[in-house]
């Protein structure tokens, strides 16, 4: 591999106006993903600054927080070295994403007033009639604030706000069958919501979040899958 422009004689990234250490980590993920940077590679901090447009401090800044992500490891005098993107790590982020959106379903049952359970129930309508990726990305971002903001767990809104997406951009526009997956997911979680069953809520949480990662895993192992194709 030459490096994140994918050839030594590529041009630069294209700048979206934002020059902050957001946004190199986003490049950055993206690259990965991509497999534009493989495992075990040095991360090339020069070529991305130049790429995205900023100096170093953004670069290292980004370094920072993609380590506590798990994209990256430091080695002191070294520099950072990209970690593996390999069915192990998605399953892994799943599992996790599955217990933390669990936790907030066994939690906002106990604190759900009628008048929650109203929007929460009129929200998960408008995702199972939601209709391309565009619509269903909002409509499931909704759905999911809501629930854990029911939660009323501050801890828990930190801990999801230090996580981030493995897919760049829409998830459901890049994985086959993900926006199915996520209705009938997010429809048995509403179900044991409202049923007021914790245990039944928590494990449909998990999963769906199991089902989606075997859908990412299917498209990554495809050849060239992991650029995907975007459906509206």
């Amino acid at each position: 591999m030459s490096g994140p422009s994918g050839g030594r004689n590529s041009r630069a990234a294209p700048r979206d106006g934002e020059t902050g250490p957001e946004a190199v980590a986003r490049y950055i993920r993206k690259l990965i993903f991509e497999g534009r940077l493989e495992a075990g590679q040095r991360l090339p901090q020069d070529e991305i600054a130049h790429a995205v447009g900023v100096s170093r401090i953004p670069v290292r800044e980004a370094i920072i927080s993609l380590e506590r992500e798990g994209w990256l490891r430091g080695e002191n005098h070294r520099g950072a070295f990209v970690l593996p993107l390999d069915e192990r790590a998605v399953t892994d982020r799943f599992a996790l994403y599955g217990r933390f959106h669990g936790f907030a379903a066994r939690r906002a049952i106990d604190h759900l007033t009628p008048e929650d359970l109203d929007e929460l129930e009129a929200l998960a309508a408008k995702l199972a009639d939601a209709t391309g990726a565009t619509a269903m990305e909002r409509a499931n971002g909704r759905y999911l604030a809501k629930l854990v903001s029911l939660a009323a767990s501050n801890r828990l809104r930190a801990v999801l706000r230090s996580t981030s997406q493995i897919v760049p951009g829409n998830f459901f526009a890049s994985v086959d069958g993900s926006i199915e997956i996520q209705q009938r997911g997010i429809a048995a979680i509403q179900a044991a919501v409202a049923a007021g069953e914790r245990e039944r809520a928590e494990q449909a949480s998990i999963d769906l979040h199991a089902e989606q990662a075997a859908a990412l895993v299917a498209v990554m192992q495809r050849p060239g899958g992991r650029t995907g194709r975007a459906r509206g």
